[in-house]
C-alpha cells in the first residue's frame, strides 16, 4: 500500500506526493515546509505535518488557525483514504492506494479480447511513448469510461482537469484531464493496454511544467466557426477529431494550438497506427 497526499486546490493543485515512511511530510508557506504553497497568506509557516509508517495515516496540526479533516476541527487525526484536509485556503486530498494502480480497482467492463494487429500496435505505441526525448504528457477522456478517472487517482502521476473552477467540478466525470508522466510510470502500460484504440485520448511531448502546458492546452477547447462566428467545443483530445482536423489546418491554427510549449503529439490512426504529429514540422 502506498500514502499519497494531493493538493485538490489553489495555485499547486494537482500536484501529489508520495508520503514516506521514514519521516513526515510539513506542509506550509515559507521554506522549513516540504510543500511550500507561498500564495495561501493563511497557511502558517508550517501548517500541518503528516506522517504514514506504511498501514496507518496520522495528521497533527501546527498552526494557529487550525486545520480541518472531513469539515471537523483537529488538533491530530488519523485518516483514512479520501480523507478531505483544508489547511488555510488549500484543500488536500489524502489516498490510499495499492502500489498496482490496477490492483483495487472495479474491473472495466468486459470487452471482447483485443485482436492480434490491436496487441502488436498496443505494444508498438508503447515503446514510442516510453522513448519519447522530451518529457511525456497524455491527456485523457474521462467521459469515455469511468475506469480514466479511478486510474488517475490511484496514480501517483501529477494531473489536472483542462476544466476550471465550477466547470471542473461540476465535470469532473466527464472532463478531459492532463498528466505528466513521468520515465518509468506505472499509468503510462495501463492506460496504452487499455486504452489504445479505444479513443481514450492523445499524448504529448513537452519540456515546460504541467500548469504551462495546460494553460496552452485550455485556449484550444473553445473555437470560432470562421463562417458563422460562433464559438465551438473543440475536442482536440479526442484522437478520432485531431487525426481528422489536423491535415486540414491552416499554419496559423496549428501555431494556436501548439504555442511555444508543445513539441509534438502522438496518437491512434484509423487502425490504431501510432501517428506524430511534430511542431517542428508544423512551424516550418
Amino acid at each position: 500500500m502506498k500514502a499519497l497526499l494531493h493538493v485538490a486546490s489553489g495555485a499547486l493543485a494537482g500536484r501529489r506526493v508520495r508520503l514516506n515512511a521514514a519521516e513526515p511530510v510539513r506542509v506550509g508557506r515559507l521554506g522549513r515546509a516540504d510543500i511550500v504553497i507561498s500564495q495561501d497568506e493563511q497557511l502558517a509557516p508550517v501548517h500541518f505535518e503528516i506522517a504514514w509508517d506504511g498501514a496507518v495515516c496520522r495528521l497533527l496540526d501546527r498552526s494557529r488557525r487550525g486545520t480541518q479533516v472531513d469539515g471537523k476541527e483537529i488538533a491530530e487525526a488519523t485518516l483514512g483514504d479520501g480523507a478531505l484536509i483544508v489547511a488555510g485556503q488549500t484543500r488536500f486530498l489524502l489516498r490510499i492506494v495499492h502500489d498496482d494502480v490496477r490492483t483495487g480497482l472495479p474491473p472495466g467492463l468486459p470487452r471482447p479480447a483485443p485482436s492480434a494487429a490491436l496487441v502488436t500496435a498496443r505494444a508498438g505505441a508503447l515503446e514510442a511513448l516510453a522513448n519519447q526525448p522530451e518529457p511525456l504528457f497524455a491527456i485523457v477522456d474521462a467521459a469515455r469510461t469511468p475506469r480514466i478517472l479511478a486510474l488517475l487517482r490511484a496514480s501517483e502521476d501529477e494531473h489536472r482537469s483542462l476544466f476550471e473552477g465550477l466547470q471542473g467540478e461540476v465535470m469532473a466525470r466527464a472532463a478531459p484531464y492532463l498528466v505528466r508522466l513521468e520515465k518509468g510510470s506505472e499509468l503510462l502500460p495501463v492506460l496504452v493496454n487499455e486504452g489504445w484504440g479505444e479513443s481514450w485520448g492523445v499524448y504529448l511531448t513537452s519540456p515546460r511544467p504541467l500548469r504551462e502546458v495546460r494553460q496552452r492546452l485550455r485556449r484550444s477547447l473553445i473555437v470560432r466557426d470562421e463562417e458563422t462566428g460562433k464559438r465551438l467545443f473543440f475536442r482536440f483530445y479526442d484522437p478520432r477529431v485531431l487525426r481528422v482536423f489536423w491535415p486540414s489546418c491552416s499554419a496559423r491554427q496549428k501555431s494556436e494550438i501548439l504555442g511555444a510549449e508543445i513539441e509534438g503529439f502522438v496518437l491512434e490512426g484509423e487502425t490504431s497506427e501510432p501517428l506524430s504529429i511534430r511542431a517542428d514540422v508544423a512551424r516550418s
